[in-house]
């Protein structure tokens, strides 16, 4: 017999699958130590996005629990949420996008490599962190910056601990009160990581950005591709050990939000820049924009991403709801081709995987061996 959720059942479902996979990931970094902060950095927007979305769809189904589910920080948190957008953010162009990369790295240019009193040592001074994870890159300073909204000298540990102390400190409050009761006991990807898997290299941003991607491409249009590059290697590097078993939904999630975002971001660029691309670069760009997938991701399926982001389904789909299908009818819902919907929930983490590895690729294009 199929089991037919009403809206608000979904939503609260979705919500608690969300929430799960975050007290999973906080329970496990409370244990980890070091080993946790970088993981911090790459899954900080995905925690605020939860947190922003859930609180906001709570308010309109529960709202007394939202009203004891109240937290600080909200201006820090609903930027972050935003930033996962990228070139997409209706708040600005992506001419606007790149002039906020572009301000990162003068700023950090400006504050780590000119503030030297010998001009001497300038050589020496890197104004670029990079953070790899089993060989893939999956944040920079720049990234961080981006996400995060922080300036250069908030990035130094004795500024950065206590300034994200604080707000982990409402994350976990919030993700603790809205998972209790519900089951979530289990591994967490953060289980499996080692010191071994880490490598940190500190590097001048104007070279590092000089052997990536395609030459004719502008310092910041590169910052803003390595961000794309990093939110996809998280996905499919830094996740891949996370249990399907009682994440499927949460991964499946943020898989299609973060692909939605990159590729439509990378259609932005291509129509700007792309004419003026090397071949070897058009094509590769060419080959993950003309791929099925992404087709389907990048439909006019608003409703689809918008339930996966604000949780709550419009009443056109409630009729096709089953938390007995995958993703509980939401894909058969918004892609009435059955063969569609069918590639995407059985297609999306291998095609994330695929992207992320053609990005990768790009983004070391020109890169030393010392780097790679």
């Amino acid at each position: 017999m199929t089991t037919r959720p009403s809206g608000n059942d979904l939503a609260l479902q979705l919500i608690a699958q969300d929430s799960m996979f975050l007290r999973r990931f906080l329970q496990a970094a409370v244990g980890s130590g070091d080993q946790a902060i970088v993981p911090i950095f790459c899954l900080y927007n995905y925690m605020c996005l939860v947190i922003h979305e859930s609180h906001r769809a709570l308010g309109r189904i529960a709202p007394n629990i939202a009203d004891a589910l109240a937290y600080e920080h909200a201006p820090a948190i609903e930027r972050a949420r935003h930033s996962v957008k990228l070139y997409d953010d209706k708040g600005k162009q992506p001419a606007e996008v790149s002039a906020e990369f572009r301000r990162i790295v003068e700023q950090h240019r400006s504050e780590l490599l000119n503030n030297t009193r010998l001009p001497l040592g300038r050589p020496w001074k890197k104004d670029l962190a990079l953070w790899y994870f089993r060989g893939r890159l999956i944040s920079t300073s720049h990234t961080v910056s981006f996400f995060l909204a922080l300036p250069p000298q908030s990035l130094k540990p004795e500024v950065l601990g206590p300034d994200l102390y604080d707000i982990a400190v409402e994350q976990g409050r919030y993700v603790n009160a809205v998972a209790d009761g519900f089951p979530w006991e289990g591994t967490c990807f953060l289980d499996t990581v080692t010191e071994a898997d880490w490598t940190v290299l500190d590097v001048r941003a104007k070279k590092h950005y000089q052997a990536g991607f395609d030459p004719s491409l502008p310092e910041a249009v590169k910052a803003s591709l390595t961000a794309m590059t990093c939110a996809l290697n998280i996905l499919s590097v830094l996740l891949a050990d996370e249990p399907e078993n009682v994440s499927t939904v949460s991964l499946w999630k943020m898989r299609y939000i973060t692909l939605h975002h990159v590729l439509s971001s990378l259609t932005k660029l291509d129509e700007q820049y792309g004419a003026g691309l090397r071949p070897p670069d058009r094509s590769l760009l060419r080959e993950i924009l003309d791929a099925p997938l992404t087709g389907l991701i990048s439909q006019a399926h608003g409703g689809f991403r918008n339930t996966l982001v604000h949780y709550l389904p419009p009443r056109n789909v409630h009729e096709q709801l089953s938390f007995d299908q995958p993703l509980y009818g939401l894909l058969d819902a918004y892609f009435p081709k059955a063969a569609d919907a069918r590639l995407l929930n059985e297609g999306l983490a291998g095609f994330t995987s695929h992207t992320a590895g053609l990005l990768d690729a790009w983004s070391r294009s020109c890169m030393p061996l010392s780097q790679m």
